[in-house]
């Protein structure tokens, strides 16, 4: 009985120090992209043939899609207008219309909020509300003094599994 009790405490030791990651005290970017680097930085380290795009006040770097956690996403950098400089990284991913994922769906939200959570540690906040045509978004958020992390997932409540997933890096004070 008390070797019973021993295993029992040990593994539940064990499974508390696998969930307890430290937070990292700060993020200064996502990936090879660091807060501050060029696009042209940005397409050597990356390998990316294409030009940067101009729109509305942002200039704009598609990159190759990228498997986090599992779930392609299309990625994107962004520089604030005549500054050159990276201050924000977008990925994507759409589930339910042709061009998605065969294996995409709303699923994926938790699939990466619980990668997200490993990484970093708990989300900051978490809010769930209903947009346009009672469109239900979810939004979870991850704090850092050089960046910000928001994970939004859009999903219509009238054509079932339909929707997208966006996750959005900024450098914040920038």
């Amino acid at each position: 009985m008390s070797c019973m009790i021993v295993r029992v405490a040990l593994l539940a030791g064990i499974a508390v120090l696998g969930c307890a990651q430290p937070k990292p005290p700060d993020i200064d970017g996502w990936d090879r992209i660091k807060w501050g680097m060029t696009m042209a930085e940005a397409r050597a380290a990356y390998h990316v043939e294409a030009q940067p795009e101009t729109k509305d006040d942002w200039t704009l770097l598609e990159l190759n899609p990228a498997k986090i956690a599992g779930v392609e996403m299309g990625v994107q950098v962004g520089a604030r207008k005549g500054s050159g400089r990276i201050t924000s990284v977008r990925l994507w991913s759409y589930f339910g219309v042709p061009s998605a994922a065969p294996s995409a769906s709303a699923r994926d939200f938790e699939t990466l909020k619980g990668y997200l959570a490993q990484k970093y540690g708990p989300p900051a906040g978490e809010e769930e509300q209903r947009g346009e045509n009672f469109r239900l978004i979810r939004m979870v958020r991850w704090k850092f003094s050089s960046t910000s992390i928001l994970m939004t997932l859009e999903e219509s409540s009238s054509i079932p599994n339909i929707g997208n997933i966006d996750l959005d890096y900024a450098a914040t004070g920038q």
